[in-house]
Protein backbone atom coordinates (compact mmCIF):
# COMPACT_ATOMS: atom_id res chain seq x y z
CA UNK A 1 0.00 0.00 0.00
CA UNK A 2 2.81 1.89 0.85
CA UNK A 3 5.52 1.48 -1.92
CA UNK A 4 6.54 5.23 -1.68
CA UNK A 5 8.65 4.09 1.63
CA UNK A 6 9.60 0.76 1.06
CA UNK A 7 13.35 0.09 1.25
CA UNK A 8 13.38 -0.56 -2.10
CA UNK A 9 13.21 0.61 -5.82
CA UNK A 10 10.29 1.69 -5.46
CA UNK A 11 10.94 4.43 -3.09
CA UNK A 12 10.05 7.76 -3.74
CA UNK A 13 14.26 9.02 -3.68
CA UNK A 14 15.44 5.92 -5.90
CA UNK A 15 16.63 7.30 -8.83
CA UNK A 16 17.68 10.70 -7.77
CA UNK A 17 21.30 12.35 -7.53
CA UNK A 18 20.58 13.60 -4.34
CA UNK A 19 21.61 12.39 -0.62
CA UNK A 20 18.83 11.01 -0.15
CA UNK A 21 18.57 8.92 -2.60
CA UNK A 22 22.14 7.94 -2.56
CA UNK A 23 21.89 7.20 0.84
CA UNK A 24 18.76 4.53 -0.07
CA UNK A 25 20.95 3.11 -2.97
CA UNK A 26 23.69 1.79 -0.45
CA UNK A 27 21.00 0.55 2.29
CA UNK A 28 19.79 -1.59 -0.34
CA UNK A 29 23.15 -2.40 -1.89
CA UNK A 30 24.11 -3.20 1.95
CA UNK A 31 21.49 -5.19 3.36
CA UNK A 32 18.76 -5.80 0.68
CA UNK A 33 15.31 -4.49 0.68
CA UNK A 34 13.92 -6.00 4.10
CA UNK A 35 10.29 -6.62 4.59
CA UNK A 36 8.82 -4.14 7.47
CA UNK A 37 11.33 -1.67 6.80
CA UNK A 38 10.91 2.06 5.63
CA UNK A 39 12.65 4.68 4.25
CA UNK A 40 12.35 8.28 4.01
CA UNK A 41 13.44 12.13 4.65
CA UNK A 42 11.91 14.59 7.16
CA UNK A 43 10.47 16.35 4.40
CA UNK A 44 8.55 13.27 2.40
CA UNK A 45 7.84 11.34 5.52
CA UNK A 46 4.22 10.11 5.92
CA UNK A 47 1.53 12.02 7.78
CA UNK A 48 1.36 11.22 11.54
CA UNK A 49 -2.13 9.35 11.34
CA UNK A 50 -0.97 7.46 8.62
CA UNK A 51 2.25 6.04 10.74
CA UNK A 52 -0.17 5.71 13.11
CA UNK A 53 -2.57 3.63 11.53
CA UNK A 54 -0.63 1.88 8.53
CA UNK A 55 2.97 1.57 9.11
CA UNK A 56 4.83 -1.66 11.66
CA UNK A 57 8.54 -2.27 11.74
CA UNK A 58 11.02 0.24 11.77
CA UNK A 59 10.94 3.39 10.13
CA UNK A 60 14.86 4.85 9.18
CA UNK A 61 14.50 8.92 8.37
CA UNK A 62 17.60 10.34 6.94
CA UNK A 63 17.51 14.06 8.05
CA UNK A 64 19.91 15.97 5.56
CA UNK A 65 17.19 18.77 3.51
CA UNK A 66 15.81 19.40 7.08
CA UNK A 67 16.83 19.34 10.52
CA UNK A 68 15.40 16.48 12.69
CA UNK A 69 12.46 17.15 14.89
CA UNK A 70 11.74 15.72 18.23
CA UNK A 71 7.71 15.10 16.82
CA UNK A 72 8.04 11.84 16.49
CA UNK A 73 9.40 10.91 19.60
CA UNK A 74 6.27 12.28 21.32
CA UNK A 75 3.96 9.62 19.17
CA UNK A 76 5.93 6.78 19.48
CA UNK A 77 3.97 5.49 22.10
CA UNK A 78 0.75 5.06 19.86
CA UNK A 79 2.81 3.47 16.50
CA UNK A 80 3.37 0.12 15.94
CA UNK A 81 6.97 1.18 15.00
CA UNK A 82 10.91 1.76 15.87
CA UNK A 83 12.58 4.85 14.43
CA UNK A 84 16.19 5.75 13.48
CA UNK A 85 17.09 8.78 13.14
CA UNK A 86 20.07 9.70 11.15
CA UNK A 87 20.77 13.39 11.75
CA UNK A 88 23.25 15.60 13.01
CA UNK A 89 21.03 17.31 16.06
CA UNK A 90 20.83 14.34 18.69
CA UNK A 91 20.11 16.97 20.84
CA UNK A 92 17.46 17.90 19.55
CA UNK A 93 15.67 14.87 18.15
CA UNK A 94 13.99 13.73 21.51
CA UNK A 95 14.42 10.69 23.82
CA UNK A 96 12.40 7.42 23.62
CA UNK A 97 13.03 3.59 23.98
CA UNK A 98 11.82 2.95 20.44
CA UNK A 99 13.78 5.52 18.57
CA UNK A 100 17.68 4.92 17.65
CA UNK A 101 19.54 8.40 16.83
CA UNK A 102 22.72 7.87 14.67
CA UNK A 103 24.68 11.13 14.16
CA UNK A 104 26.21 12.65 11.40
CA UNK A 105 28.75 15.44 11.06
CA UNK A 106 30.13 15.94 7.17
CA UNK A 107 27.37 15.11 5.10
CA UNK A 108 26.42 18.77 4.08
CA UNK A 109 29.46 17.63 1.89
CA UNK A 110 27.14 16.29 -0.46
CA UNK A 111 26.13 19.78 -1.36
CA UNK A 112 29.39 19.63 -3.87
CA UNK A 113 27.45 16.85 -6.08
CA UNK A 114 24.06 19.10 -6.30
CA UNK A 115 25.34 22.20 -6.83
CA UNK A 116 26.62 22.52 -10.22
CA UNK A 117 30.34 23.34 -10.73
CA UNK A 118 30.94 27.49 -11.52
CA UNK A 119 34.07 29.11 -12.70
CA UNK A 120 35.53 31.81 -10.26
CA UNK A 121 33.85 34.84 -9.71
CA UNK A 122 35.83 37.69 -10.47
CA UNK A 123 37.66 39.04 -7.50
CA UNK A 124 37.22 43.20 -6.57
CA UNK A 125 37.07 45.05 -3.51
CA UNK A 126 34.90 47.08 -2.49
CA UNK A 127 31.33 47.30 -0.56
CA UNK A 128 28.94 46.20 -3.10
CA UNK A 129 26.95 42.64 -2.24
CA UNK A 130 25.08 40.33 -3.78
CA UNK A 131 22.42 38.70 -1.18
CA UNK A 132 19.85 36.15 -3.01
CA UNK A 133 16.71 35.65 -0.95
CA UNK A 134 13.84 33.73 -2.34
CA UNK A 135 11.52 32.93 0.10
CA UNK A 136 9.82 35.17 2.74
CA UNK A 137 10.71 34.55 5.90
CA UNK A 138 11.10 36.37 8.90
CA UNK A 139 14.49 37.62 9.29
CA UNK A 140 14.56 38.05 5.44
CA UNK A 141 12.19 40.45 5.27
CA UNK A 142 13.94 42.13 8.70
CA UNK A 143 17.47 42.12 6.83
CA UNK A 144 15.71 43.74 4.10
CA UNK A 145 14.14 46.34 6.45
CA UNK A 146 17.32 47.09 8.12
CA UNK A 147 19.18 48.04 4.46
CA UNK A 148 16.11 50.05 3.62
CA UNK A 149 16.21 52.50 6.28
CA UNK A 150 20.31 52.58 5.82
CA UNK A 151 19.77 53.91 2.16
CA UNK A 152 21.62 50.47 0.91
CA UNK A 153 18.95 49.66 -1.60
CA UNK A 154 20.50 51.83 -4.54
CA UNK A 155 23.83 52.73 -5.60
CA UNK A 156 25.77 50.61 -2.86
CA UNK A 157 24.57 47.29 -3.08
CA UNK A 158 23.96 45.66 -7.14
CA UNK A 159 21.60 43.20 -6.80
CA UNK A 160 19.05 42.39 -4.19
CA UNK A 161 16.53 39.17 -4.93
CA UNK A 162 14.14 37.49 -4.92
CA UNK A 163 11.93 39.13 -2.56
CA UNK A 164 8.73 37.95 -4.88
CA UNK A 165 5.30 38.45 -3.97
CA UNK A 166 4.25 36.07 -6.99
CA UNK A 167 6.17 32.73 -6.96
CA UNK A 168 8.87 32.36 -4.12
CA UNK A 169 9.76 28.95 -5.39
CA UNK A 170 7.23 26.90 -3.06
CA UNK A 171 4.14 28.54 -3.39
CA UNK A 172 2.25 32.07 -3.92
CA UNK A 173 2.07 34.74 -1.84
CA UNK A 174 0.32 37.82 -1.01
CA UNK A 175 2.24 41.04 0.15
CA UNK A 176 -0.20 40.80 3.20
CA UNK A 177 1.21 37.71 4.56
CA UNK A 178 5.04 38.20 3.49
CA UNK A 179 4.28 41.37 6.18
CA UNK A 180 2.53 39.41 8.74
CA UNK A 181 4.69 38.41 11.48
CA UNK A 182 5.03 34.38 11.14
CA UNK A 183 6.09 31.52 13.29
CA UNK A 184 8.15 28.30 11.96
CA UNK A 185 9.37 25.11 14.25
CA UNK A 186 12.43 25.79 15.83
CA UNK A 187 12.42 29.67 15.51
CA UNK A 188 13.02 32.50 18.17
CA UNK A 189 12.70 34.82 15.60
CA UNK A 190 9.63 37.50 14.68
CA UNK A 191 10.01 40.40 12.50
CA UNK A 192 9.12 43.50 13.52
CA UNK A 193 8.43 46.01 10.93
CA UNK A 194 8.01 49.21 10.66
CA UNK A 195 4.59 51.29 9.01
CA UNK A 196 6.70 53.15 6.30
CA UNK A 197 8.34 50.16 5.47
CA UNK A 198 5.74 48.42 4.79
CA UNK A 199 4.21 50.28 2.51
CA UNK A 200 7.19 50.71 0.63
CA UNK A 201 7.31 46.88 0.49
CA UNK A 202 3.37 47.19 -0.85
CA UNK A 203 4.98 49.77 -3.41
CA UNK A 204 8.61 48.35 -4.37
CA UNK A 205 7.98 44.44 -3.82
CA UNK A 206 8.97 41.96 -5.50
CA UNK A 207 12.92 42.87 -6.32
CA UNK A 208 14.20 40.90 -8.29
CA UNK A 209 17.72 39.68 -9.80
CA UNK A 210 18.29 40.79 -13.57
CA UNK A 211 18.47 37.77 -15.99
CA UNK A 212 17.31 35.16 -13.38
CA UNK A 213 15.70 32.23 -15.45
CA UNK A 214 15.91 29.67 -12.42
CA UNK A 215 12.87 29.61 -11.62
CA UNK A 216 11.78 29.13 -15.37
CA UNK A 217 12.24 25.36 -15.38
CA UNK A 218 11.46 23.94 -12.51
CA UNK A 219 10.65 24.65 -8.64
CA UNK A 220 13.41 25.43 -6.78
CA UNK A 221 16.14 25.34 -9.75
CA UNK A 222 18.00 27.45 -8.23
CA UNK A 223 19.09 24.83 -5.53
CA UNK A 224 21.64 23.89 -8.21
CA UNK A 225 23.46 26.22 -9.59
CA UNK A 226 25.16 28.97 -7.93
CA UNK A 227 22.84 31.31 -9.80
CA UNK A 228 24.38 33.81 -12.39
CA UNK A 229 27.91 33.86 -12.40
CA UNK A 230 27.41 37.29 -13.43
CA UNK A 231 25.87 38.74 -10.39
CA UNK A 232 29.05 37.42 -8.78
CA UNK A 233 31.73 39.56 -11.12
CA UNK A 234 29.50 42.83 -10.58
CA UNK A 235 29.59 42.92 -6.85
CA UNK A 236 32.50 42.22 -3.97
CA UNK A 237 31.08 40.13 -1.67
CA UNK A 238 27.68 37.97 -1.12
CA UNK A 239 25.76 37.70 2.22
CA UNK A 240 23.74 34.66 3.27
CA UNK A 241 20.34 34.57 4.99
CA UNK A 242 20.68 30.67 5.89
CA UNK A 243 17.69 29.17 7.06
CA UNK A 244 16.63 30.09 10.41
CA UNK A 245 16.43 27.19 12.99
CA UNK A 246 17.63 28.59 16.56
CA UNK A 247 19.21 25.01 17.90
CA UNK A 248 19.99 22.97 15.48
CA UNK A 249 23.14 22.86 12.99
CA UNK A 250 21.53 23.35 9.52
CA UNK A 251 23.71 24.51 6.49
CA UNK A 252 21.88 24.64 2.70
CA UNK A 253 22.83 25.57 -0.55
CA UNK A 254 22.57 29.38 0.55
CA UNK A 255 25.92 28.51 2.32
CA UNK A 256 27.81 26.62 -0.13
CA UNK A 257 26.82 28.94 -3.55
CA UNK A 258 29.67 31.68 -2.49
CA UNK A 259 31.65 28.63 -1.04
CA UNK A 260 31.67 27.08 -5.19
CA UNK A 261 31.75 30.58 -7.02
CA UNK A 262 34.66 31.61 -4.97
CA UNK A 263 33.26 34.59 -3.57
CA UNK A 264 33.85 36.47 -0.32
CA UNK A 265 30.86 36.23 1.79
CA UNK A 266 29.15 37.07 4.93
CA UNK A 267 27.11 34.31 7.16
CA UNK A 268 24.72 35.97 9.13
CA UNK A 269 22.52 32.43 10.08
CA UNK A 270 21.81 31.60 13.54
CA UNK A 271 24.59 28.47 13.90
CA UNK A 272 25.67 28.70 10.41
CA UNK A 273 29.15 30.52 10.53
CA UNK A 274 30.86 29.09 13.78
CA UNK A 275 29.62 25.73 11.69
CA UNK A 276 31.66 26.17 9.00
CA UNK A 277 34.24 27.27 10.91
CA UNK A 278 34.50 23.81 12.93
CA UNK A 279 33.90 22.10 9.71
CA UNK A 280 37.22 23.99 8.07
CA UNK A 281 36.20 27.17 6.40
CA UNK A 282 37.22 30.24 6.27
CA UNK A 283 34.68 32.35 7.54
CA UNK A 284 36.63 35.80 7.38
CA UNK A 285 35.95 36.45 10.95
CA UNK A 286 39.71 38.91 10.44
CA UNK A 287 36.90 41.27 8.20
CA UNK A 288 33.77 40.23 9.55
CA UNK A 289 32.74 40.68 13.55
CA UNK A 290 30.53 37.61 14.33
CA UNK A 291 30.50 38.99 17.90
CA UNK A 292 26.87 38.63 17.99
CA UNK A 293 25.20 35.48 19.23
CA UNK A 294 22.17 35.42 17.05
CA UNK A 295 20.41 36.47 13.83
CA UNK A 296 18.63 39.25 15.29
CA UNK A 297 21.87 41.36 16.58
CA UNK A 298 23.72 40.15 13.29
CA UNK A 299 21.05 41.80 11.12
CA UNK A 300 20.93 44.63 13.52
CA UNK A 301 24.55 45.49 13.47
CA UNK A 302 25.31 44.40 9.76
CA UNK A 303 27.57 47.23 8.16
CA UNK A 304 28.49 47.83 4.74
CA UNK A 305 32.80 46.30 4.45
CA UNK A 306 35.72 46.11 2.28
CA UNK A 307 37.19 42.32 1.25
CA UNK A 308 40.82 43.18 0.95
CA UNK A 309 42.03 39.61 1.46
CA UNK A 310 44.07 37.31 -0.69
CA UNK A 311 42.07 35.69 -3.21
CA UNK A 312 43.67 32.48 -2.67
CA UNK A 313 41.70 32.06 0.99
CA UNK A 314 38.60 31.57 -1.61
CA UNK A 315 40.49 28.68 -3.51
CA UNK A 316 41.33 27.18 -0.52
CA UNK A 317 37.84 27.68 0.60
CA UNK A 318 37.01 25.25 -2.46
CA UNK A 319 39.51 23.13 -1.53
CA UNK A 320 38.00 22.58 1.60
CA UNK A 321 34.55 22.12 0.38
CA UNK A 322 36.30 19.16 -1.79
CA UNK A 323 37.47 17.23 1.12
CA UNK A 324 34.13 17.66 2.92
CA UNK A 325 32.92 15.81 0.42
CA UNK A 326 35.46 13.08 0.40
CA UNK A 327 34.82 12.77 3.99
CA UNK A 328 31.00 12.83 4.16
CA UNK A 329 31.43 9.48 1.68
CA UNK A 330 33.20 7.97 4.16
CA UNK A 331 30.76 9.23 6.88
CA UNK A 332 28.37 7.82 4.80
CA UNK A 333 29.74 4.12 4.52
CA UNK A 334 30.08 4.49 8.19
CA UNK A 335 26.19 5.16 9.05
CA UNK A 336 25.12 2.49 6.67
CA UNK A 337 27.02 -0.15 8.65
CA UNK A 338 25.53 1.63 12.01
CA UNK A 339 22.31 1.02 10.47
CA UNK A 340 23.01 -2.49 9.32
CA UNK A 341 23.75 -3.04 13.14
CA UNK A 342 20.82 -1.49 14.52
CA UNK A 343 18.23 -3.34 12.05
CA UNK A 344 20.23 -6.78 13.06
CA UNK A 345 20.35 -6.29 16.89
Amino acid sequence: MWPDYELSPSNLHWGKQTPQGNFLHTLVDRIGQVPGVWYCDTMNMPHLHHLKKYFSGTLIIYCWWDPARDLLAQHLDEMDLRVILVTPDVDYAGVHAKQTVIPWQYQYGLHMDLIQPSRPARFTRGDRFLCMMRNHKSERIQFLQHLWSNGWLNNQISYLGQINTLDNGRESRTIESILRPQYFIDSEFTQCLEPKFEQWCVQNLPLSLPDDNTQNEERNTDFYTVGNIDWYDQTDYSVVLETYWAKTQFLTEKSFKPIIAQHPFINLGNNTAQLLKQLGFDIFDDVVNYTATNTPNRINQFQLVTFDIDPRRLANNLINMCELRQSALEEQRQLVARLEDSLTN
